[in-house]
């Protein structure tokens, strides 16, 4: 289904997201994908702005510079993070698209969905999924396996 929603976003904001340098807008709708949950929670692209005869051919400029908004408290991470973020773009498009990052501080948008409202798992099969667990010896992995079961079951629509 993402496939046949792709097809139809590239025609209607194409022009919008051009006016900001940005070609596709993979990367603003995967922002977090690319970069981490933890550094897209106080970040978000802005712009792309390109050296003269950088863009290229079919839209896929290279050695453009990316403005990032950035939450003032995240900042010197963000810039910590830059060689790797710029990493992660490049990784992401399969070719040298962003050279270097700017970072400017602002209040950041919220545009995602808050998380979906899970059920409560019921005591009865919080014990059982326990009790399916003891075999294992290996302490963390029980503790990640157990936490798994436990948000798998509260997904759950009974």
């Amino acid at each position: 289904m993402l496939d046949r929603l792709e097809k139809h976003f590239t025609p209607v904001a194409g022009k919008a997201l051009e006016r900001f340098g940005f070609a596709y807008g993979e990367l603003i709708a995967n922002w977090a994908s690319i970069v981490g949950e933890a550094l897209a929670q106080g970040s978000s692209p802005e712009r792309v702005r390109w050296p003269r005869g950088g863009e290229g051919t079919g839209g896929r400029g290279r050695g453009g510079t990316l403005v990032i908004a950035v939450e003032p408290g995240m900042a010197i991470e963000v810039q910590h993070e830059a060689p790797r973020i710029v990493e992660r773009i490049n990784g992401y498009y399969g070719y040298e698209a962003i050279a270097a990052l700017k970072i400017h501080q602002t209040r950041v948008k919220r545009t995602s969905a808050p998380p979906p409202e899970r059920r409560q798992v019921p005591a009865a099969e919080a014990e059982r999924l326990h009790r399916d667990l003891e075999a294992i010896a290996d302490e963390p992995l029980k503790a990640a396996l157990e936490r798994l079961g436990r948000g798998v079951l509260a997904a759950r629509k009974d």
